[in-house]
């Protein structure tokens, strides 16, 4: 018997995961099905499971069986019963300012962390332009366009809610904003026009980025694999980054923290993701091979997992570009270094964790 083999199910995974898998709108008919871990006890809220726009479904079936969901997620109690099927039989408005809105209702949920709880589809016809498959494989790693723009939606729309909960005021209302990493605008082309002046992008993928000049609003750079950024000092109070500390080794990531650092205004706002226990949870991972990455993401702090060439061709990244985990412990115990670390959000989009920084 090896060690994994005493490790029972658990009875909550650190960010509880879920998923909209098929939406189907027909007139003003919305049919929307996937998945969601069961809470315990199962006890439907007043509200009942899940809302669309806000409102109640007129049929749910909650939970139902999904095995495929149970041999991804092994470790957690009662996931191959997470399935969920809703309908609404008439919706007046679809998209109430331009996108659907899919929502769990979990009372345990704390309100910063709200944003993990809703999924957002954009309206097919506000976004016509669209970067190749190829350029959106190279940001996300596959080619379904609709992912591409439910999870940019959703994406803006939960780090939005984060700035709403701890400064008051929305992702756009920030005097300069920094997309670092921007891709091919995944995340960018939901900004609103209005106030795209304040927006700048950059990335190490040149070609994406020419894809963003011809086709975004905003300001778009390309820049190297390595520090310096083309910004003066104190340039900006907000800069995210999505799956970027995801693929720096150590020292390519504090050279990087200390450039975040220069940039930032005083109390500037930085959000990051990090591959951390929800990534691992996502992994489809053997049994032996999940328990012996979480020992040692926990013992090491941070752990490349190896190489990987998506930008291979496409950006000079001299070998910098891996797949690396962190623990929440070195992130607070490193990060501090540089940004006061307000808090880490589990599995805040989809598999990865969000990190709040301040700028002391």
């Amino acid at each position: 018997m090896t060690e994994s083999d005493d490790k029972a199910p658990l009875p909550r995974l650190v960010a509880e995961p879920w998923y909209v898998d098929r939406i189907e709108i027909n007139d003003h008919r919305v049919a929307v099905s996937g998945w969601s871990m069961p809470p315990d006890p199962l006890t439907k809220p007043a509200q009942g499971w899940f809302l669309i726009n806000g409102l109640p479904f007129d049929h749910t079936s909650y939970p139902l069986p999904r095995a495929d969901v149970g041999e991804v997620f092994w470790q957690r109690q009662g996931a191959a019963m997470s399935g969920y099927e809703c309908s609404i039989d008439n919706i007046e408005q679809i998209y109430p300012g331009g996108v659907l809105e899919i929502r769990r209702v979990n009372p345990r949920t704390p309100e910063i962390e709200r944003g993990r709880d809703a999924w957002f589809i954009p309206d097919p016809a506000s976004h016509t332009h669209t970067p190749d498959e190829d350029q959106r494989f190279r940001v996300i790693g596959n080619r379904d366009l609709r992912g591409f723009f439910i999870s940019g939606a959703t994406d803006y729309r939960r780090l939005d809610h984060v700035l709403q909960c701890l400064r008051g005021k929305r992702l756009h209302q920030f005097n300069r904003v920094l997309d670092w990493g921007v891709g091919c605008g995944r995340i960018a082309r939901h900004f609103p026009k209005a106030y795209a002046a304040s927006l700048v992008g950059c990335d190490i993928d040149h070609d994406n980025v020419e894809w963003c000049r011809s086709h975004l609003p905003g300001t778009y750079l390309p820049i190297t694999a390595t520090a310096p950024l083309p910004f003066p000092d104190s340039t900006f109070d907000l800069v995210y980054g999505v799956s970027v500390f995801t693929h720096f080794g150590e020292a390519t990531q504090l050279r990087w923290l200390d450039e975040l650092r220069r940039i930032s205004m005083p109390g500037a706002t930085l959000l990051m993701t990090i591959h951390g226990r929800t990534a691992l949870d996502f992994g489809r991972l053997p049994r032996e091979e999940y328990w012996r990455l979480c020992e040692q993401v926990n013992r090491k702090g941070i752990l490349v997992s190896g190489a990987n060439a998506q930008l291979d061709g496409h950006a000079d990244h001299g070998g910098e570009y891996v797949n690396v985990y962190h623990s929440a412990a070195y992130i607070r115990d490193t990060w501090s270094r540089y940004f006061q670390v307000e808090h880490i959000l589990p599995g805040y989009l989809l598999h990865q964790d969000l990190v709040v920084l301040r700028k002391r």
